[in-house]
C-alpha cells in the first residue's frame, strides 16, 4: 500500500526520513529502507538537509519504487529555480512517486564553504499551487495525483492565533503538514487544540515529527542545532540520569508516540533522521504498536 493510500485509509500512519548523504549509494539506501520495511508506511527523502549534496531525491525515489518501497519526495525552493522544480514535479509523476513534501528550505549552516546562493525563484506557496495545478490538469489520471505535503512548526500558540500561514498553504493546495521535531506533547496538544477548533484538520492531515533520542547529548544537539526543534528539559534530565541511556531513550520515545496517538487531530508520526534507524522498530515495540 502506498503512503498516500495509507494516509486516507488508516487511523494512524508512520513515516521516516531516509537519510541521504554524499556517501549514500543505492545499496546503502535499500539496506536502510529494509530496516524499516515493517515499521513505516512511507520514506521521506529530504532535499540536501544541512546543505549536504547527495543524489537527487527523485533518483532515490525511483530506486525505492523499483524495490517495493514508497517514497515521499521533498523539493526545496532554496535549491532550484522554477524550471528545475517543475521538471522535478513532472519527473516524480512520471516515475510514479505520488507523495510530495514541498518546503521553502532552511538557511544553510554558518561556516558552509563555499557558500551557495539560495535560489528562491518560487516561494513554497507557489510550489504547492503548481503541484495542485498538475493535479487539476484534466489529462492527469486521478490515481496518479499527488498527495501534497508541506512543513509546519509546532509552537506554544499565542492567544488569538489565526493560523494564517497554515490556512494559506491549505488554500494553495496542501493536503498534509509534517511538523518540525516536537517531543513536548504538552505544547503539541495545545497547538493541535487550535488546529481542531479552527477546523483545519478537516482540510489537512497533520504528521508530527519526533526523533529517536538515545542519549542526553543527542537530545541537546537536536534542541540547539536542528531548527525549531522542541525537546523538554525533563527528557534531557531523564536521559542524563539513566543507567542505560539508549534503552531509556527508546522507552521515552515509545511513551511520546503513545501520547501523540491520543492527541485529537494528529494523523501520524514522522521519525526524523537522527541516530540509529534500528531504534525505530524498538520504539514502536516499546509503544506496544503492532505493525
Amino acid at each position: 500500500m502506498s503512503f498516500k493510500k495509507a494516509l486516507s485509509s488508516k487511523d494512524f500512519v508512520f513515516m521516516a526520513e531516509l537519510p541521504l548523504t554524499p556517501e549514500t549509494t543505492c545499496n546503502r539506501m535499500l539496506t536502510d529502507a529494509n530496516v524499516l520495511r515493517d515499521s513505516v508506511d512511507g520514506y521521506l527523502l529530504t532535499a540536501n538537509q544541512y546543505g549536504q549534496p547527495h543524489m537527487p531525491p527523485s533518483v532515490a525515489a525511483s530506486v525505492l519504487l523499483n524495490n517495493g518501497f514508497d517514497p515521499i519526495v521533498q523539493l526545496s525552493c532554496r535549491n532550484s529555480n522554477r524550471i528545475a522544480l517543475l521538471g522535478e514535479l513532472i519527473g516524480a509523476r512520471a516515475i510514479g512517486a505520488d507523495s510530495l513534501m514541498l518546503v521553502r528550505g532552511n538557511v544553510l549552516p554558518e561556516g558552509y564553504k563555499p557558500r551557495p546562493k539560495a535560489v528562491m525563484d518560487m516561494d513554497v506557496k507557489d510550489l504547492i499551487a503548481t503541484a495542485k495545478l498538475i493535479n487539476d490538469n484534466e489529462k492527469a489520471e486521478a490515481s496518479n495525483q499527488f498527495l501534497i505535503g508541506t512543513s509546519a512548526t509546532v509552537h506554544e500558540p499565542a492567544p488569538g492565533w489565526l493560523l494564517e500561514e497554515l490556512l494559506a498553504k491549505a488554500d494553495c493546495g496542501a493536503q498534509m503538514i509534517v511538523t518540525q521535531v516536537c517531543l513536548d506533547t504538552g505544547v503539541l496538544r495545545r497547538y493541535m487544540d487550535v488546529l481542531v477548533s479552527r477546523h483545519l484538520i478537516r482540510r489537512i492531515s497533520v504528521i508530527v515529527s519526533i526523533a529517536a533520542v538515545l542519549s542526553a547529548e543527542l537530545a541537546v544537539w537536536l534542541r540547539d542545532k536542528r531548527l525549531r526543534t522542541i525537546v523538554p528539559a525533563a527528557m534531557i534530565e531523564r536521559l542524563h540520569g539513566a543507567a542505560d541511556p539508549a534503552q531509556e531513550g527508546i522507552e521515552l520515545c515509545g511513551e511520546v508516540v503513545r501520547q501523540i496517538m491520543d492527541i485529537p487531530g494528529v494523523s501520524g508520526v514522522n521519525f526524523a533522521a537522527a541516530g540509529d534507524l534500528e531504534a525505530i522498530p524498538k520504539i514502536l515495540a516499546a509503544a506496544n504498536i503492532a505493525r
